[in-house]
């Protein structure tokens, strides 16, 4: 189970990928706007491409843009 937790300062911040470890990765330099993170502090995107996936932080690379 997949338990949501709203964490105020994540939560609406705008990301860049640089580089997903991921069989179907985001493509670098996608953005998108953090929807949530979950109990294992992975932060589910909603991509400007349309899709929706999460960041590993301790394993994908990316930037904070704001």
């Amino acid at each position: 189970m997949n338990t949501k937790t709203s964490n105020t300062e994540l939560v609406g911040k705008r990301v860049k990928m640089i580089k997903m470890i991921d069989p179907n990765p985001i493509l670098p330099n996608t953005e998108g706007t953090i929807i949530y993170v979950d109990s294992m502090n992975h932060y589910h995107v909603k991509w400007d491409d349309g899709r929706t996936l999460a960041i590993l932080p301790e394993e994908d690379k990316f930037e904070f843009l704001d």
